[in-house]
């Protein structure tokens, strides 16, 4: 699996497709924080992947030696289209009948913590840290995906605890591409939907929580 390239029309994501997996790298800063437009470009980017024979299955990795941990630049009169965008970005990788699996390459944090749980395997590089604030709203359906693991832990990466499986992180990416294409099953898309149960109501769930905590100044976003 090559490093993320540039792609014309997208900044805050990198999408290509190599062996048949459509891999969507997340373009962060630094510390790991996209903007808002980031969920927009990954919509693109997974609506390309439906839609393209040559796509058999989805990967998700991250830049700058993180995954994904919150957004920057983000307002509070942002939060409705903040809450319609993630909402929308739920349900399309809960329905998405390709495999789908998580490449968590470095820092994980709230928000990356739940898009790594709605996919089907999480793969993470040795030395990848897990954590989610005492104070995270949920948004993502959180509320039922942490039950992939019966305890989740914060920290270093440790399989059934936060991940499935843990790959040096020297040959992370070639490792991660040769488990992905041996382990690509059709019936994953199906067996997901049906660990989601009531996806939809789940996100409806946690979108009024998250208001309720917004509106008595205590979301963090």
């Amino acid at each position: 699996m090559s490093n993320a390239p540039k792609v014309a029309g997208f900044k805050e994501i990198s999408f290509w497709q190599e062996d048949g997996i459509g891999v969507v790298t997340i373009l962060s800063d630094e510390t790991g924080k996209v903007t808002i437009s980031f969920f927009e470009e990954f919509l693109k980017a997974i609506s390309l992947a439906i839609t393209d024979e040559k796509v058999k299955t989805v990967a998700i990795t991250g830049s700058n030696d993180c995954f994904l941990t919150g957004l920057r630049n983000f307002g509070q009169d942002q939060t409705i289209r903040y809450l319609d965008m993630i909402t929308t970005v739920a349900s399309f990788l809960a329905m998405l009948d390709k495999p789908v699996f998580s490449l968590v390459n470095g820092e994980c944090t709230d928000l990356g913590v739940e898009l790594a749980l709605l996919t089907d395997v999480c793969i993470a590089a040795d030395g990848a840290r897990f954590n989610i604030s005492e104070n995270y709203s949920p948004v993502m359906g959180l509320s039922r995906t942490i039950s992939k693991f019966p305890y989740f832990m914060n920290g270093d990466a440790e399989v059934g605890k936060n991940c499935d499986v843990i790959f040096p992180k020297d040959t992370f990416l070639d490792r991660s591409n040769d488990f992905i294409l041996a382990n690509i099953r059709s019936y994953m898309g199906m067996a997901r939907r049906e660990r989601l149960g009531d996806i939809n109501g789940i996100l409806s769930k946690e979108r009024s929580a998250f208001l309720s905590k917004f509106l008595r100044g205590e979301a963090k976003i």
